[in-house]
């Protein structure tokens, strides 16, 4: 319900009904004033107030929700214009409860109940339309000696018509509201459930760092340099130790890395023992900081007893991801056939 797509078919419905309604209601009352020629003045009254409501109508639906694309502000403005201004002055000039006009103003809880949810602040308005507006309105009806159209009515017509009317709008909108609250309950809880799948389905069960497909989408978005790195002689750890100790290892050195990583200098998971860093950081800083990473994997990245290495390959950025990631595994072939335990940046090694 929070969603833009929501508050765009939302838009689209209020400003096309709003705009063919008083379109129609402009021909309409316009053909009976000239039908009817006698007495014809509240027709021509009712042929302007319709066209001026369809071309005010117009505008702001050209502008703030075509142009603007600015959906939530179209509804509210739209609702309130006919909440307000539209269906009080058609109510006014159309005959007032003869013709069964308080029948559309009805439609004014409904999108209030539909739409409050997402805007809870404006809770006072629908009390501010039922009491103020149509609710005088109709008491004006009977009571004002110069309102038009004004009936003599017994005091308790008024009760009952201010009464029924007042409960029909408070049940209508009650109705749309919790139904649109439960909807945007069941929304929230969709796109929640939705993040947490999308934050799972990138993320390295072992480890727990970012995997393969969340490299792709983060190398998409740019970066400065891109260190691919694996560990030496992995195979042999697995052999000799068994596959379980060489999880244990991928665990292992993934926390030694992860305390040099931030926003900036990213790890993830390439896939078997290889990981990959995303730099946004100058060359000479990212080279410095990889430099500690391998110290303290020379120091601490220990194996069943056995101190472990690896190897490195860093490649600034390159025309796109895919050409920098090619750079970084040619670097990184580098580094393993030239002894290992080496980082080589460019073609060359790092001393």
């Amino acid at each position: 319900m929070q969603n833009n797509a929501f508050s765009k078919q939302l838009a689209t419905i209020v400003g096309i009904f709003g705009i063919c309604a008083n379109v129609a209601g402009t021909f309409v009352s316009l053909i009976s004033g000239l039908a009817h020629v006698g007495g014809s003045e509240n027709f021509i009254v009712d042929t302007l107030v319709c066209f001026f409501c369809a071309l005010t109508f117009s505008l702001f639906f050209f502008f703030v929700c075509i142009k603007k694309k600015d959906y939530n502000r179209f509804n509210s403005i739209a609702v309130n214009y006919c909440g307000f201004i539209t269906f009080p002055a058609m109510y006014i000039v159309t005959g007032n409860l003869i013709c069964g006009f308080p029948f559309y103003m009805l439609i004014i809880p409904i999108y209030y109940g539909f739409s409050l949810p997402l805007k809870k602040k404006f809770y006072i308005m629908p009390a501010i339309n039922l009491l103020i507006f149509y609710d005088a309105l109709f008491i004006l009806t009977f009571l004002s000696p110069v309102f038009p159209g004004r009936k003599i009515i017994p005091n308790m017509k008024i009760f009952q018509t201010v009464g029924s009317f007042t409960i029909n709008y408070v049940f209508i909108f009650c109705i749309c509201y919790l139904i649109s609250s439960q909807f945007s309950k069941q929304n929230e809880l969709l796109e929640e459930s939705e993040k947490r799948y999308k934050e799972l389905s990138s993320r390295d069960d072992l480890t727990g760092l970012y995997n393969r497909r969340a490299l792709d989408n983060r190398g998409e978005q740019g970066f400065a340099a891109m260190i691919m790195y694996d560990i030496d002689y992995f195979k042999n750890i697995n052999d000799t130790y068994g596959h379980q100790t060489g999880d244990e290892a991928l665990i292992s050195l993934s926390q030694i890395v992860l305390k040099y990583c931030s926003n900036e200098f990213e790890l993830f998971r390439y896939g078997g023992e290889e990981f990959v860093i995303l730099s946004r950081l100058p060359d000479d800083i990212t080279l410095e900081l990889f430099q500690h990473v391998m110290n303290d994997v020379r120091m601490n990245f220990i194996v069943k007893g056995n101190p472990v290495t690896i190897s490195a390959g860093i490649a600034s950025f390159c025309k796109d991801y895919n050409r920098t990631l090619k750079i970084a595994d040619e670097n990184l072939y580098l580094a393993k056939t030239d002894g290992r335990n080496k980082i080589y940046m460019n073609g060359t090694e790092i001393k």
